[in-house]
């Protein structure tokens, strides 16, 4: 309504609420708008991407990041992978070495 143009007073009556709280919510808004949200590197992967590196590491423990990475269809470097997997508490499967 704001952005059509109409006063505080009349989006206040048509809403049922006070002006002020009108007012307050119009300026968070156009203040949040034109702010940047996040810093640093754009991501490559959706959420869903991310959900499926996981699961299909979760499904096959000795699949390769090369093999997730074609599977899934991204094109990000195996160690984005790694760090999704990191993320989600998924550590490497290789057995312990004791020394003789």
């Amino acid at each position: 309504m704001k952005t059509a143009g109409w006063s505080t007073r009349r989006v206040a009556g048509q809403v049922d609420r006070l002006e002020c709280a009108v007012r307050n919510c119009w300026e968070q808004w156009t203040r949040e708008g034109t702010r940047k949200t996040r810093s640093g590197v754009t991501r490559k992967t959706t959420r869903r991407e991310d959900r499926r590196i996981v699961r299909q590491a979760l499904v096959d423990p000795t699949v390769t990041r090369s093999t997730i990475r074609a599977d899934v269809g991204v094109a990000i470097v195996p160690q984005r992978i790694s760090r999704h997997l990191a993320e989600a508490n998924l550590k490497s499967k290789c057995p312990f070495h004791a020394l003789h």
